[in-house]
C-alpha cells in the first residue's frame, strides 16, 4: 500500500471511497438520497464537474493524502490548516473503503496527515466526528485524541451531535480565545476564536450562549465582524453582510486500522 498526495485524476476513486465509507459508517443516520446528494456536491459525478474537491486540491491550505493499492484508491484523508494563534490543523475526512478496513490504511493515513499538518505549522490538531459513528470516535481516542466539546449540526433533515476531538499535542484553549458580544436583540453570546470553519474569504467562528459551549447560538464572520450568518440544510452557510461562504459540511467516517 502506497500513500501519496492526491491528484485531480484521483477524484473518481476518492468519490467511490467516500460513498462506500459513508454508507457503511452512517447507514443509521444518513439515507441513500442524502448521501448521494452530499457525495455529488463534494465530488461531482462521472458525467458532471468534479465538485468542490477540485478546488480543495488546488488550495495551498488543504492537504489530501490517498492510500493506493495496486492502482486503486482504498482510502484518503483530507485536512487543512486555519487560524493564527494557535494554528489549527483540522481533519475533515478520513475514509477507508469498507472492504479494506482492518489492514492498517487508517492508521497510516492518520500518521501521515498529522506529520503533514505539523510541517504546515499546526500547533493543535482536531478531528470532528458525528457522535453516532462510535467506531470513528473510538479510532481517534485510541491514538490519544480526547473529546473536547460537542455541538449540534444539521445532517440532512436531522440535527445530530458532532464531537470535536483534540490530539494529545493540542494546547488548551486560553481565556482570550473567547469574546463576549451583544447581539442586536440584546443577548450576550460568546465567540470561540479557538474553533473555526474555513470560509471563502476568511474563517467563521462558532458562538455559544454558555461558557461550557453546550448551547450553540450561531456563527461569527471574521471578515466583517457580523453575526448575521445564514445556515443551510447541510450546514453550508453564508454571511449576509459580506458574502463570505462556507461549503456544506463534511463528516468523518473512519473505522479501525
Amino acid at each position: 500500500m502506497h500513500l501519496r498526495v492526491a491528484r485531480e485524476t484521483d477524484i473518481p476513486g476518492i468519490r467511490d471511497v467516500a460513498n462506500r465509507s459513508l454508507a457503511a459508517s452512517y447507514d443509521d443516520v444518513l439515507d441513500d438520497e442524502s448521501r448521494r446528494m452530499a457525495v455529488e456536491s463534494w465530488y461531482g459525478t462521472e458525467e458532471s464537474s468534479p465538485g468542490t474537491i477540485a478546488e480543495e486540491l488546488a488550495d495551498d491550505h488543504t492537504i489530501v493524502i490517498v492510500a493506493e493499492d495496486d492502482g486503486e484508491i482504498v482510502g484518503f484523508v483530507q485536512a487543512f490548516v486555519a487560524g493564527e494563534s494557535p494554528r489549527v490543523g483540522q481533519i475533515e475526512w478520513l475514509h477507508v473503503r469498507p472492504d479494506r478496513r482492518g489492514e492498517g490504511a487508517a492508521d497510516r493515513l492518520l500518521d501521515r496527515i498529522e506529520s503533514a499538518l505539523h510541517d504546515a505549522g499546526a500547533e493543535r490538531i482536531e478531528a470532528r466526528v458525528i457522535e453516532a459513528n462510535e467506531a470513528g470516535v473510538a479510532f481517534y481516542e485510541q491514538y490519544g485524541y480526547d473529546p473536547e466539546h460537542t455541538r449540534y449540526v444539521r445532517l440532512a433533515d436531522d440535527r445530530v451531535v458532532e464531537v470535536t476531538l483534540v490530539g494529545e499535542r493540542g494546547p488548551a484553549a486560553a481565556d482570550d480565545d473567547i469574546e463576549r458580544v451583544e447581539t442586536d436583540d440584546g443577548e450576550t453570546v460568546l465567540i470561540a476564536y479557538d474553533e473555526s470553519e474555513r470560509g471563502s474569504d476568511g474563517p467563521f467562528h462558532p458562538t455559544y450562549l454558555d461558557e461550557e459551549r453546550e448551547e450553540h447560538y450561531g456563527w461569527y464572520c471574521s471578515v466583517c465582524g457580523s453575526l448575521d450568518v445564514n445556515v443551510g440544510t447541510m450546514d453550508e452557510f453564508v454571511c449576509d453582510d459580506c458574502g463570505n461562504r462556507r461549503r456544506a459540511m463534511r463528516w468523518d467516517a473512519v473505522y479501525g486500522g
